[in-house]
This record gives C-alpha cells, sequence and structure tokens, in this order.
C-alpha cells in the first residue's frame, strides 16, 4: 500500500493507511475525524481533495469509500458490491433482491453486474466501481417479511430476500432477472432446499395472480411441489398471463394455469439436463 501513497501528504497518507488497518474501507466523516483529531471543516475539506484525486468515492453523504489500492482491472472488485449496496442505502430499509439474491442464494453462476436493492424509497441508479445500484420501489407492507440477514463476508451481513421471497420476486419481475427461464434455473437447482408451503404463503400474501399463475406452471412441469398445487389454483384470476412478460406474446393458452406458454417448453425441459 505504501507506494501508492507516495503521491499524498502526510496526512493524507495517515487517513488511509490507519481506515485500511482497521478494516473500514467505508467509512464516515466522523470515523475520519478520529484517525486525524481535526475540525470537522477541515476533516470535510481534506475528504473532498480526496474525493477530487479519485482516491475516495463518496457514496452518500457523509460517508467515502476507499478506492481500491491495488493494481490491475481486477482491483474495483476487491471492496464486496452488497457491502456497498447496503452503504449506500442505509438506514433507510432496504433488502438486496430479484438478479441479485438469485446470485446470493447460488441459483446463478454468471456474474452480474447490477445490484438491485428493494427498497420503499425511490433512488437514482448509481454506479461504483464496476457496477450499477438500482433501487426498486417496493411498498412498505412488503418489505418485513420473507427477509433475512446473510453474511455476505466473514465480517459483515446485509438484508436479502430469503430463498422462497427470492423466487415470488422474480415471478412478479422477470424483468429484473434475466427472465423465466433464468427463474425457472434457480428453482430446479434448489428444488431440495424450498419450503413449498412457504412459497404459496408468500404469493398469497404478494397478492399478484400472475405469481401464482407461473409457479403453478413451473412447478407442474418439473413435477416439485405437488401439495401445493391445489391452492395455488384458488388463488387465480380468469385472465390469462404471459408465462415470461420479457418475451414475445405468442404461444398456446394453457387453461389449467391460465398461462400463455410463450416459451417453448423444451427449453424448460432442458434445463433438468443439465
Amino acid at each position: 500500500m505504501k507506494q501508492y501513497l507516495k503521491s499524498l501528504g502526510k496526512t493524507e497518507s495517515k487517513l488511509l493507511t490507519v481506515l485500511s488497518s482497521q478494516d473500514k474501507t467505508i467509512f464516515t466523516v466522523e470515523d475520519a475525524q478520529k484517525v486525524l483529531g481535526s475540525s470537522i471543516v477541515a476533516v470535510r475539506s481534506l475528504l473532498n481533495y480526496l474525493v477530487a484525486k479519485k482516491w475516495l468515492i463518496r457514496l452518500t453523504p457523509g460517508k467515502y469509500l476507499i478506492v481500491p489500492l491495488s493494481a490491475g482491472e481486477g482491483a474495483e472488485h476487491s471492496e464486496n458490491w452488497y457491502v456497498i449496496a447496503k452503504n449506500l442505502i442505509e438506514p433507510l430499509p432496504y433488502y438486496i433482491s430479484y438478479y441479485s439474491a438469485l446470485e446470493i442464494h447460488e441459483m446463478i453462476i454468471q456474474p452480474i453486474f447490477t445490484v438491485y436493492i428493494s427498497t420503499p424509497n425511490r433512488r437514482r441508479p448509481k454506479e461504483v466501481l464496476g457496477a450499477t445500484y438500482q433501487s426498486v420501489y417496493t411498498q412498505p407492507k412488503d418489505m418485513e417479511w420473507g427477509v433475512e440477514d446473510v453474511w455476505i463476508t466473514p465480517s459483515q451481513k446485509v438484508r436479502a430476500s430469503d430463498l422462497e421471497r427470492t423466487i415470488i420476486d422474480c415471478l412478479d419481475r422477470p424483468d429484473l432477472c434475466g427472465g423465466i427461464s433464468e427463474i425457472a434455473k434457480g428453482i430446479w437447482v434448489k428444488r431440495n432446499d424450498i419450503d413449498y408451503q412457504k412459497l404459496t404463503q408468500y404469493a398469497n400474501r404478494l397478492n399478484r395472480k400472475s405469481v401464482a399463475k407461473r409457479l403453478g406452471f413451473l412447478l407442474e412441469t418439473y413435477g416439485l411441489g405437488q401439495e401445493i398445487l391445489s391452492g395455488l389454483k384458488d388463488l387465480l384470476s380468469p385472465s390469462y398471463t404471459l408465462l415470461d412478460p420479457t418475451l414475445e406474446d405468442t404461444g398456446r393458452f394453457l387453461s389449467s394455469w391460465k398461462i400463455r406458454v410463450n416459451i417453448d417448453p423444451e427449453e424448460l425441459i432442458e434445463i433438468t439436463r443439465t
């Protein structure tokens, strides 16, 4: 680290060195003031200077991220993106959701570069260290169920949707998880870990008829959760819903689930063979 700090003055080098040694790659103005013992005005001025010189990134007013000091393209990934997401949104309520939650629950293997954050507070997208942080408006009443604290590093937790809530959310917004094929793949991968009764409870609680239709169709297709299929059918509405709203409005109508199957069924079956 020291070779990278030579271009900085003594005070700036001390601040970054001490904070890094304390594992505070994300810190507040108050943290910096404790290290330097200077006035709040002087500390803010120094932090503004470091932001301008790209040694720091201002996440929110009064909260900063130390830019990774190692060289190379991989340096930008040295700070966990979900930890950054947490610090971008707290103290406001939030949970990591959709495509990002699929990754947390190991339901997908390909890297993603958008971090989805469900929150009742509307926020503009923000780019930090190679990732786009996208907030998704969620009603306050839907923030407290199906959410858990997940260890994301050996020392830090973040709030994320649990396995079943992740499935329900993705079936509600396939556009935020790569489409129906992606969530179908995740369901198949985690088929032995899913609490199917909880899926029904969550589908009922979210009260989206389209979710019950898509869930029932996928479970029946894969021969999973047979004990909850009749309960899901009680949640259906008479109108038809596209299986995958990200695709064209084509395909056969399936009356048993009030679904228009606008994706090749063989594509869904192929998931079970990989």
